[in-house]
């Protein structure tokens, strides 16, 4: 349900970037060709699909590398960091070409670059690494097929990162599946006869994978994860002076406020946003100004992220004008929960021991909310709004809450 102008916004930064990545890797990958020994013809090769995968991997993240609408300086600074990782990981790939097949560390590609975008694009990119590297190494098909398996199931197992960051347990299954598929792969197809010492190369490689897939994801967390964690947990703390206050001087809005973050919280993790955002807007948007100068110092005082500034900013002007489009995610979530609890009270309100028919009540609001084109313009999905109404349907018996 994006509008055209969204679908088709582009960094130029990561254009320019696209174009230099291709530029060095064909220079490097055809440069590693020359001092292997390659011949004319060979170089030629060479050069050409080091082009070819430049090209794809530029126009790959052109097109599909996420930015964050609801964070600016965040999609600043993840985009520069994704380029350093890309970078990285391009010299990397190259510099594999001069070891031995069993000791490509690529599985840590795959995680890292999923990790630093998403497991769509770093698949994808680190298959076009891979390739380059089996290409100038002279590799069989089965060395790409190997690291190319070991790499999707390791993001599978590794990501997404949760909040508790799980590691052991992936990294188990990690481990096992790429030592496998070596022994199968490379050294069961050796002619001379298996000795322990052919076993020390994928052990390490291994070892060496998981420690770069730990460090990563250290430096993930403390960058991106918990960058304003302890902010988030003292602002939704339901006993915070300004929830409080909210509480002694309008116990309606401080219950709408409670219940839509409830809403809010639950959808959010469903589907795969910033629970931390969603769900302090959700207790926030009954205390927010409508006026901006306003506003804007209601968010300094409470020292509001960018992120949470701007759901609340789509929200208030969508309240101003229930006619426009949302755009993002988190305002759509914040106003279908907030709508879903305030009809449900207005019912109550009314017949407090009223039997409502929550799903019909519910159909009845998103019915409404796609005729006035509230999602029109929006990043949500149709899935994502079947999700929704699923969600405010099974809580039947939290509607009590409301009476």
């Amino acid at each position: 349900m994006r509008t055209e102008e969204r679908t088709q916004t582009k960094s130029t930064g990561l254009k320019a970037f696209g174009i230099l990545f291709t530029l060095v890797y064909a220079l490097l990958l055809t440069g590693k060709g020359y001092l292997s020994g390659k011949d004319t013809a060979e170089l030629i090769q060479l050069a050409v699909f080091s082009i070819i995968i430049g090209g794809t991997v530029s126009l790959c993240i052109r097109k599909f590398y996420p930015l964050s609408d609801t964070d600016p300086d965040i999609s600043v600074a993840a985009e520069k960091r994704f380029r350093v990782v890309l970078f990285l990981s391009m010299l990397l790939s190259v510099l594999f070409s001069s070891f031995p097949n069993t000791m490509w560390v690529f599985v840590p590609l795959f995680v890292v670059l999923s990790l630093f975008s998403t497991p769509e694009i770093g698949i994808v990119i680190a298959s076009l690494l891979l390739a380059g590297t089996t290409l100038v190494s002279g590799c069989g098909v089965i060395v790409f097929f190997i690291y190319l398996v070991s790499g999707v199931f390791s993001v599978i197992v590794f990501l997404p990162l949760g909040p508790e960051m799980r590691f052991a347990y992936p990294a188990f299954l990690s481990s096992c599946c790429l030592v496998v598929c070596e022994m199968c792969g490379i050294i069961l197809t050796i002619n001379s006869r298996p000795e322990i010492q052919l076993f020390y190369l994928p052990l390490a490689n291994c070892l060496i994978g998981l420690i770069v897939i730990y460090s990563a994801f250290r430096g993930y967390s403390t960058l991106i994860m918990y960058r304003y964690s302890d902010l988030y947990q003292t602002l939704c703390d339901t006993e915070s002076e300004t929830l409080l206050n909210l509480k002694s001087e309008d116990p309606k809005k401080y219950m709408v406020s409670l219940h839509t973050a409830y809403f809010c919280d639950r959808i959010a993790a469903t589907l795969g946003l910033d629970t931390d955002i969603v769900k302090c807007a959700g207790y926030y948007h009954e205390l927010t100004p409508s006026e901006k100068n306003s506003r804007e110092d209601f968010y300094d005082d409470m020292q509001f992220t960018n992120a949470l500034r701007f759901i609340l900013d789509e929200y208030t002007a969508y309240i101003k004008n229930p006619g426009i489009s949302l755009s993002s995610k988190e305002a759509a979530v914040l106003v279908c929960s907030k709508t879903v609890v305030m009809a449900v009270m207005a019912v109550f309100e009314k017949d407090k021991d009223a039997d409502i028919d929550t799903s019909r009540l519910i159909d009845a609001v998103f019915d409404r909310f796609i005729k006035k084109g509230t999602f029109d313009d929006c990043d949500i999905t149709f899935s994502d709004i079947t999700e929704m109404k699923k969600i405010f349907k099974e809580e039947k018996l939290y509607y009590d809450f409301l009476r």
